[in-house]
């Protein structure tokens, strides 16, 4: 396949605002792939060149482009830097110096995906001495063969900033209308997504014809499952009549996956943290008695001694790339197991949770790790004293589970219910939101040039990003500072395509970054769009921001629409109120 076809088929995504329209731009172009192709065509719309999981990333900054574009068109790095300056986007200014370049190209060879697909892979696992040069030849050579529109998505992907607001369930059911006409495989191919947590193979086996789209495999993470929420026990103990109450634990939610002495963490966002804890790859190997597992768990500090739990903002400082030994004998993590998916060569997301759990004590024992404390209960009273405790010992309150449900991978349902903790005068939930816009500062906060931030829920139906809440407090002056400067770097000149908005905020900014939310209650709105039934949506009210950027939680696991709903529906006082400022 020509990269042709992937430049004019980005451009087509870049500029349009409708799913429904994204999903048949995507299934012309997968119509046209075969399954030679499909794999890598997958990978470069995520703005990828393999799955999250395998930590491979182009990794290029913006001086390392400049450099190759210079190569490419015979401009100087300094002409270069003006019109990007002048753009506010490379691919942009490549693009239009590509149109008027003052060299000839040194091969009139039509550019492939394949091509683009291997020498950014190439670039990727470059290192050592002399790598830095080498990069800039590779991407220099792919842009000396480019036309202009190919230009402008080549410098994007390793920029890891490819524009196109195309999110994995649109690819998804635009990739079961190339093959069937409808969306009659989107389940089958979301199932398998969920248990390998890489659609490009998902869609290599899709195309050839296998049975097997996808299955569970160790050191490929599942993606995670997820919980609903309730207000109280009793709510709780009326859809599952006996419940496993967890601790619900706030620290790092890491996916073990052990194979002999070869063990391997991940992240909620599936992201390889192995390097990260080497406290816990000694603990897992010491005190893990299988010889394969996939164990779900929660890893934070935690006093040995005491018993005491400590605040996430302590289990944060152990996310790093420098000083890691150093940190982790400062500050050890334990690990609390509270699910097992796989178990020497057996897949166990299809058997009960009580099954499970015995199977996770049987494995389970030493020192650094335990299984969550949990009870098993039908009484009211009993379940209603487990979470005072919990909260009593610095837990966020308790996570219920019906004893005889399946792991649900990467979904979210009540077979999973959490119960937290409520605070007078506020949600008995924190919310998550991405942020999709900021606004200047005023007054006390114009030397900051920030005044607070836009953000929006997901709607999973829609695949969209749905405004919710004007953030405007719960900042320190420090992180001001630091929000502007993250943001800066990824300003949007108009809305982007999966944002949906009634409100326009000073910048625009991409669906990137994650931030945790408390709010006083959820009112109707007719300024946002979550939830919106014709003549309002849902806001926050009085929302402030908690913590920093959840580093840990991509776009789409912020809250959903229908989870906002459902917390509209809960709340003790349901009287519809409009926020006029939300």
């Amino acid at each position: 396949m020509k990269f042709k076809e992937f430049a004019i088929t980005a451009y087509e995504l870049e500029n349009t605002s409708s799913r429904l329209a994204m999903i048949e731009i995507l299934s012309h172009l997968f119509k046209k792939a075969d399954s030679q192709n499909i794999q890598k065509l997958i990978y470069l719309l995520q703005g990828r060149v393999a799955p999250p999981f395998e930590g491979i990333e182009v990794g290029v900054g913006e001086k390392f482009v400049e450099k190759a574009i210079a190569n490419a068109t015979g401009y100087t790095i300094s002409q270069v830097e003006a019109l990007f300056r002048k753009t506010g986007d490379l691919g942009v200014a490549t693009e239009q110096l590509l149109q008027k370049k003052k060299q000839m190209a040194l091969s009139a060879e039509i550019l492939s995906v394949d091509d683009v697909f291997d020498t950014l892979l190439k670039i990727a696992k470059t290192s050592g001495e002399g790598s830095q040069n080498k990069k800039i030849k590779h991407l220099s050579e792919l842009l000396n063969r480019a036309d202009s529109l190919e230009g402008r998505y080549l410098v994007r992907i390793p920029l890891a900033n490819l524009q196109l607001g195309v999110g994995d369930p649109t690819i998804m059911e635009a990739l079961s209308i190339a093959l069937k006409g409808d969306d009659s495989l989107r389940e089958d191919i979301e199932k398998a997504y969920n248990l390998s947590s890489d659609l490009g193979l998902v869609s290599k086996n899709l195309y050839e014809g296998k049975n097997q789209l996808g299955g569970i495999k160790i050191f490929n993470p599942v993606r995670p499952a997820l919980a609903e929420r309730e207000t109280s026990p009793t709510a709780i103990l009326e859809r599952h009549k006996k419940t496993m109450a967890d601790l619900k634990l706030d620290g790092f939610r890491l996916q073990i996956h052990k194979k002999g002495e070869k063990v391997m963490l991940f992240s909620r966002r599936l992201e390889n943290m192995t390097d990260s804890f080497p406290d816990v790859i000694k603990i897992i190997r010491e005190n893990v008695k299988a010889e394969e597992a996939i164990i779900d768990s929660e890893a934070l500090a935690y006093n040995e001694t005491t018993g005491e739990i400590y605040p996430f903002q302590y289990t944060i400082q152990r996310k790093r790339k420098h000083g890691v030994a150093e940190k982790a004998e400062e500050l050890p993590l334990h690990v609390f197991a509270f699910d097992l998916i796989y178990l020497n060569g057996k897949d166990l997301i299809e058997e009960p949770y009580m099954k499970r759990r015995k199977l996770l004590e049987k494995i389970i024992g030493g020192e650094g790790i335990t299984v969550m404390e949990s009870i098993t209960t039908s009484d009211n009273e009993e379940l209603d004293k487990f979470f005072k405790k919990s909260i009593e010992i610095g837990a966020e309150g308790v996570v219920c589970k019906d004893p005889d449900s399946p792991y649900k991978a990467g979904m979210r349902g009540f077979n999973w219910i959490k119960l937290k903790r409520s605070y007078k005068g506020e949600l008995a939930d924190t919310i998550d939101v991405v942020i999709v816009g900021y606004y200047l500062g005023k007054g006390a906060r114009a030397e900051f040039k920030f005044g607070g931030l836009l953000g929006a829920v997901y709607d999973e139906e829609d695949d969209m990003f749905k405004t919710v809440a004007r953030i405007g407090s719960g900042f320190t002056e420090d992180m001001m500072v630091k929000l502007r400067e993250m943001l800066e770097k990824i300003k949007a000149k108009d809305k982007p395509a999966r944002v949906d908005s009634f409100i326009k905020p000073d910048f625009w900014v991409k669906p990137i970054y994650v931030v945790t939310v408390k709010a006083d209650e959820i009112t109707e709105s007719p300024m946002h769009t979550a939830g919106w039934k014709g003549d309002a949506g849902y806001a926050l009210r009085f929302p402030r921001m908690v913590g920093g950027i959840r580093e840990d939680k991509k776009p789409e696991d912020v809250t959903s629409v229908d989870e906002i709903k459902r917390m509209f529906k809960l709340q003790k006082h349901t009287a519809v109120q409009t926020s006029p400022e939300a």
